[in-house]
């Protein structure tokens, strides 16, 4: 059997964003092109040289990437990019328990509050990871009303 020659960097993810990624991918991502969170991190590596500032007080998620992808995408990585990367990993969590609630009021008439609370428990997100009303007022902003 051939052994992978890889890196792992540690992307510093949000809390909410860190067992989203770890309910999808696992306890780290292994990139692959096919993959769409493999994907989206071969679309934000670079060849330009940049200096990722230390993060301190974060919680970093792993992500492997093999050496051939680096040679060809390149290895860099800068904080507009780890932000970038965050901000899309968070949408796709919004529109997922978005699409959740309203299915669940569509289909079974479950108020799409108690949806969301449904679909963040079964992810194991809690108030410390990000606030319940927050995400509310992001679902009336993207929403007629919410039941």
């Amino acid at each position: 059997m051939r052994e992978r020659s890889a890196v792992v960097i540690n992307f510093p993810v949000k809390p909410h964003v860190y067992k989203y990624l770890q309910n999808k991918v696992g306890e780290k991502l292994v990139v692959a092109k096919f993959d769409f969170f493999g994907g989206m991190v071969l679309d934000i590596l670079t060849k330009k040289y940049s200096d990722l500032e230390a993060v301190t007080n974060t919680i970093t998620f792993p992500v492997e990437i093999s050496f051939s992808y680096m040679e060809k995408m390149g290895i860099y990585i800068d904080n507009r990019v780890i932000k970038k990367f965050n901000s899309r990993v968070d949408s796709m969590f919004r529109e997922e328990m978005k699409g959740f609630a309203n299915i669940n009021y569509q289909v079974n008439r479950t108020p799409k509050e108690t949806s969301m609370k449904m679909f963040l428990f079964q992810l194991n997100i809690e108030e410390d990871d990000i606030k319940f009303e927050t995400l509310v007022k992001d679902f009336h902003r993207k929403s007629k009303n919410i039941k």
